[in-house]
């Protein structure tokens, strides 16, 4: 999936509010609040994780980390974290890059920290490109779960 159809995701969602093509890395939290001036926690990073299932994915502030204890326990499996290769094969964008947007070889879960905020900051599918998204409906818009799953 490219930049541009995950902005046309969210635009259909009634989610999208900005987009920002830097001319830096925006693929670390920290790279990204620099970017777009926010601070850390307002950046929604996506973190993929291997169950015997599938793929998980993972929307959490992008100054939290993710307790892999209450994960398994949320989506009754063991995970790991997934490798480069996974993460491009099973989402089809490079580590640094991973967009939040439905996919049917991923279940995505959303962090309750997330929707604390009215907007977030998350990748929009590379490692330079960040989208401002309305936080109220997303997990309708992403097919997630809501759940506690950060330290």
């Amino acid at each position: 999936m490219k930049t541009q159809q995950v902005i046309d995701f969210f635009k259909e969602n009634n989610l999208f509010l900005d987009y920002m093509q830097a001319e830096k890395s925006t693929a670390s939290s920290k790279e990204a609040a620099s970017v777009v001036g926010c601070t850390t926690d307002e950046i929604a990073k996506s973190i993929i994780f291997e169950s015997k299932r599938n793929a998980v994915l993972v929307l959490l502030e992008g100054d939290k980390k993710v307790d892999v204890g209450k994960l398994e326990k949320a989506v009754n499996s063991t995970v790991k974290k997934a490798d480069p290769t996974f993460i491009l094969q099973k989402t089809g964008f490079e580590v640094g890059g991973v967009a939040p947007v439905p996919n049917e070889n991923v279940e995505i879960y959303i962090d309750n920290g997330i929707m604390k905020h009215e907007f977030v900051w998350a990748s929009a599918g590379s490692k330079t490109a960040v989208i401002k998204l309305r936080t109220k409906g997303l997990e309708k818009a992403l097919k997630a779960e809501i759940i506690s799953a950060s330290l």
